[in-house]
């Protein structure tokens, strides 16, 4: 195929188009996928092209020939449903003509505004209906995709399902190996409040320090008095109001405030270059810090605009880039960015040695993202090495410490990285505390390499330390909580430590239900672990109960726990006498796990284990004494005496025996 997409979209709504065609021929795909099969034949580094320019066709009674030709030679369609975009002729014509190619499944919608199926439900108005009608011709369904309205998916998971969608791979699986290549960023939406707040403090802690400075020192540096005067006069402007009636005092938010700040950057300080570019600067870090990437970027970006600057604040502008492109997951333009603040700090005359650490550490990170991880161990290193000399018991140590066991981590070297991010732990806690979230950070990567290095009792240890500060920072019913709350559970079940794990996992899945819904994502892990655990303490009609509900949102959401919560209820129905249903259910759930987890032979040796067993129901005794035999050596490599898989696999086995 020429083209990995086709994206079809009214002209009304060429801004999204033109932003799914830059996010999707942007994305780098995790060096972990690079090889494997999918929908595009062996996946590479990059996506093909996209199709999202066709010629005017209003002259025309049919598709031109050029957009038919796109059309056939694009692996997917990709459809911006809008009300527009419903009743444009030409995206129900190209829908059409992409379904009698045969290849109605490899649609996928992106809602951007609108409703759908406002046309079927008499509580809407049917005017609102974003899905064109040409998707359910032929009694085809509704395609999945993505929503990109507010209070949906947000763009960035957008843009990973729809990735996952064209390349052929599970989206938790493509949106696991983002995780994983993004460890230093796992905390940035748990702890948005607390980041901004602190940065808000810190710009405010800034201006008094230099404005004192200046004060101190008038005589000698009239510009330092200056600017540090400028500085005092922005902090006092972006709180103040033009109208006392309209403050709301504390319950302004901090994005208004970086707003109004923004907005007095943009328009004054034409003669102060350096005192703008320095402000516009750190409120672009303030904007990260809190989450809001684009803005940041936009706001750093336009600084870097601004002519006249000294070298010194330029190469801080940079850094402050390359950490804001890194945190959106654009390896390549944070490396960039990263080079070019590191020509500028060590140029002659610069005198900013003092950011060379934390750009190489910066650099390193984004270098092991993108697929490098041994010219990444390099920098990182060398970060380090600068900042033990010249500050060697400091957080930013820390930060090269945490840069380094990433780089670890992502070579797969993961017995290198626990003493790394030990040091950085210890060094975090006597300095910020012990609920400061890079503290939790290092607490939860901790768990993650004692969990991939199968020691769930570790993990477990380190995820409930985590948790236990998390809830005293982000309060008992946050969602992060959840989340925390699973990965406890998890370990517990695996121990079978059941009971304990029960109460963990009902907290967990009630704050989902009443903060988000029965069929997030997240829920897959929650409720296939709760059927675990409700069947070992004798609930198996509540068991069988939480693993369809697994199911349901494992399908919804081609989740890679799908296959797991499959075979967990396969092996239930069989236990409880009804063979044909839990067969039935592994023969699908088969290739879903072999698609799923390609490189984790224990799971389709899971696989032949549950089929073992209901196959000794069936009195095939010798088919399934081949099955358990077979699938033993796998289970024993992957799972510790005493665990629950392999507690299950030798119960069944001795059966077979």
């Amino acid at each position: 195929m020429k083209y990995a997409a086709f994206i079809s979209y009214n002209h009304r709504d060429r801004r999204t188009a033109s932003w799914l065609h830059r996010a999707i021929e942007n994305y780098r795909v995790p060096k972990a996928l690079w090889g494997r099969e999918g929908a595009l034949g062996a996946i590479g580094s990059r996506l093909p092209p996209l199709f999202q320019d066709r010629e005017e066709l209003a002259a025309s009674s049919d598709l031109a020939a050029s957009v038919r030709e796109a059309l056939e030679q694009s692996s997917s369609l990709i459809v911006v449903c809008t009300p527009h975009g419903a009743k444009s002729r030409w995206v129900n014509e190209e829908v059409r003509a992409f379904t009698a190619m045969g290849r109605r499944d490899r649609i996928q919608c992106v809602i951007a505004g609108g409703e759908p199926n406002a046309s079927r439900r008499e509580d809407l108005d049917s005017d609102l209906e974003c899905l064109p009608p040409a998707l359910f011709e032929g009694g085809g369904g509704e395609p999945l995709g993505a929503d990109i309205r507010p209070g949906q998916d947000g763009r960035e998971l957008a843009k990973l399902k729809l990735i996952a969608g064209v390349l052929g791979v599970g989206f938790d699986e493509l949106r696991q190996r983002e995780a994983a290549r993004r460890q230093r960023r796992m905390m940035i939406a748990t702890t948005a409040s607390v980041a901004g707040f602190a940065a808000m403090t810190a710009l405010a802690a800034t201006a008094i320090v230099s404005r004192n400075e200046a004060v101190r020192q008038r005589d000698l540096a009239r510009e330092k008095t200056l600017t540090a005067q400028r500085t005092v006069e922005f902090v006092k402007s972006i709180f103040a109001v033009a109208d006392p009636s309209e403050s709301r005092g504390a319950t302004i938010t901090a994005r208004e405030i970086l707003n109004r700040g923004a907005a007095h950057i943009d328009q004054g300080l034409e003669r102060e270059p350096t005192v703008k570019a320095e402000l516009g600067t750190t409120l672009g870090e303030v904007y990260t810090n809190l989450g809001l990437l684009h803005d940041g970027a936009g706001l750093i970006s336009r600084m870097l605009s601004v002519r006249g600057v000294a070298p010194s604040t330029r190469a801080r502008q940079y850094l402050a880039l390359g950490d804001t492109r890194e945190l959106a997951a654009d390896d390549e333009a944070a490396i960039k960015a990263y080079e070019q603040a590191l020509a500028l700090a060590a140029a002659p005359g610069a005198d900013r040695e003092d950011l060379v650490p934390r750009i190489l550490s910066g650099l390193g990170e984004a270098r092991a993202n993108s697929g490098d991880p041994a010219r990444g161990e390099r920098d990182a290193r060398q970060a380090l090495a600068a900042d033990r000399r010249a500050k060697p018991a400091s957080v930013d140590v820390a930060r090269d410490l945490e840069a380094l066991a990433t780089t670890q981590i992502l070579a797969n070297k993961l017995a290198a990285a626990p003493a790394l991010l030990q040091e950085a732990l210890a060094l975090r806690t006597r300095l910020q505390g012990t609920d400061h979230p890079l503290v939790l950070q290092d607490l939860n990567r901790l768990g993650y390499v004692a969990y991939m290095r199968h020691d769930s009792a570790q993990a477990g240890r380190l995820w409930r330390q985590e948790l236990t500060s998390e809830e005293r920072l982000l309060g008992p019913d946050h969602p992060v909580v959840a989340t925390a709350l699973n990965n406890v559970a998890l370990t517990e079940v695996e121990q079978r430590q059941y009971a304990q794990a029960l109460p963990l996992l009902n907290r967990a899945i009630h704050i989902n239900l009443t903060q988000r819904s029965d069929t997030v994502a997240d829920v897959v892990f929650m409720y296939t672990n709760l059927g675990i655990a409700l069947r070992a303490t004798g609930d198996p009609a509540g068991a069988v109960a939480a693993l369809r509900k697994a199911i349901v949102a494992g399908r919804l959401h081609k989740h890679r726990g799908l296959a797991p919560a499959m075979a967990m209820l396969s092996d239930l129905q069989c236990a409880r006498g009804d063979v044909k249903a839990g067969l039935a259910g592994l023969d699908e759930a088969t290739p879903i796990m072999a698609h799923d987890y390609p490189g984790d032979p224990w799971r389709r040796a899971w696989i032949d284990t549950i089929r073992g067993g209901c196959l000794l129901k069936t009195g095939q005794k010798a088919t399934a004494a081949r099955l358990l035999a077979e699938a033993g050596p796998a289970i024993r490599e992957r799972w510790p005496p005493g665990s629950h898989y392999l507690a299950r696999y030798a119960e069944l086995a001795a059966a077979a025996r």
